[in-house]
Parts: structure tokens; C-alpha cells; sequence
């Protein structure tokens, strides 16, 4: 069944993916297996894929979902080491699949966003809901543009990135200081790893911006 799930998510056929899922498969515990190793494409499109499946699960078994989320906020706390790394980006999804559901995970995950090992999952799993429905993560943009100016620059982009999809024109000037950061990352974004620079994600960040406010 793993095989199968590697070889859906390789060829990024979601649908399958969904399909087995209700079936009554243990797909959504399998696609949390593959999360870990971030380095790899499987293991993102695994995390996009949890999201999307327990919106089919939370259709008829919402109470499964439920408890999954729990066991991933467990994840992150301490007690549970370093694996609960990908958590945060997996419950990012699962709010962003089921806003209406699970809104109130939304201030929880925002909160872990000052945990130095799960700040860039954070920003990620912030863009991702915001992306959305931005009113679930708004009262996060103040934490987020500190993180503007952090020495790294995955945090950096990162944090453009994530705020170009809930910020207001307010933040457009911190963004301005940016476009000329040269620094590469590398960024999951649809459905792959692309190399952006920090400057080139801080432009798109300041378009979606006036975009939203009509400009």
C-alpha cells in the first residue's frame, strides 16, 4: 500500500489518492509515514496530500481527522522530540481543507511560530491557509515581519511569501526592502521544489497585495 501511495503522489494523482482514502484504507496514517524527510518532493506532496484527504475523510468520520490533529499537535510539543518537524505544515493543510471545521487549530498553530526548529513549517503552514481564507491567520501578520529581517533567508522568503497572502498595504514597504535580496531557497509550490530568491518572493508577495487591495 505504501508502494502504491509513493507511486500516486509521484504522479500526482490526488484523485486516486482521495478515492482510496475512502475506501476505508489507512491511506491518511501512511501519508503522515512519508512526511518526514523534507528534502524530498514525495514528502511535500505528501503533507499537500494530507490535507486534501481529510477533507474526504471529515465528510463521514470528521471524528478521525479530529483525533489526527490532536496527535499531530502532540507531535510538536516536546515531549515527542523532533518528530512532530512536519506537523506543523500538515495541520497548515488540514485547517486550509476544512477552514469551516477547523478554524480554531488556526491561533494554535501561529502560536509555535517563535519555536526556532518549527518557525519555517509555521510560515509555510500560515501561507497555505491564508492562501484560503486569510481571515483565519490576519492577526498573525505583526509576528510575521520580524521575520523579515531574520539572518536566514528561507525565513525570510518564507515570511514574504506568507504575508503576501494575508497582508495589507502597510506591509508593502517592509516588502520594498527586499526585492533586491538575492539569497536563494528552496520552496514547495505547486506541487513542486522551485528555487525562488528571497527578492523574488517579496515581489510576488507585494503583487498579491495590491492585488487583494484592487490596486
Amino acid at each position: 500500500m505504501k508502494e502504491k501511495i509513493k507511486k500516486l503522489l509521484a504522479e500526482k494523482r490526488y484523485d486516486e489518492l482521495i478515492a482510496l482514502s475512502s475506501s476505508g484504507k489507512s491511506v491518511f496514517r501512511m501519508l503522515i509515514s512519508l512526511t518526514y524527510d523534507k528534502k524530498t518532493l514525495i514528502s511535500w506532496r505528501a503533507i499537500e496530500a494530507v490535507g486534501l484527504v481529510s477533507k474526504e475523510i471529515a465528510r463521514t468520520r470528521p471524528e478521525l481527522v479530529r483525533n489526527t490533529v490532536g496527535r499531530l499537535l502532540w507531535m510538536i510539543r516536546d515531549e515527542s522530540g523532533g518528530i512532530g518537524w512536519s506537523s506543523p505544515e500538515m495541520l497548515g493543510e488540514i485547517v486550509r481543507n476544512n477552514p469551516e471545521q477547523f478554524a480554531d487549530i488556526a491561533p494554535i498553530i501561529v502560536s509555535f511560530l517563535d519555536e526556532d526548529m518549527l518557525s519555517a513549517g509555521v510560515l509555510r503552514a500560515i501561507g497555505r491557509i491564508g492562501g484560503k481564507d486569510a481571515e483565519l491567520v490576519r492577526h498573525s501578520a505583526p509576528l510575521i515581519l520580524p521575520y523579515l529581517h531574520n539572518p536566514d533567508p528561507l525565513l525570510r522568503g518564507l515570511a514574504a511569501w506568507a504575508i503576501g497572502r494575508i497582508g495589507t498595504e502597510e506591509v508593502v514597504a517592509e516588502l520594498e526592502r527586499l526585492r533586491s535580496d538575492g539569497n536563494k531557497i528552496i520552496i514547495y509550490d505547486e506541487g513542486e521544489l522551485k528555487e525562488k530568491t528571497v527578492g523574488e518572493l517579496a515581489e510576488r508577495a507585494i503583487k498579491e497585495i495590491k492585488s487583494l487591495s484592487g490596486d
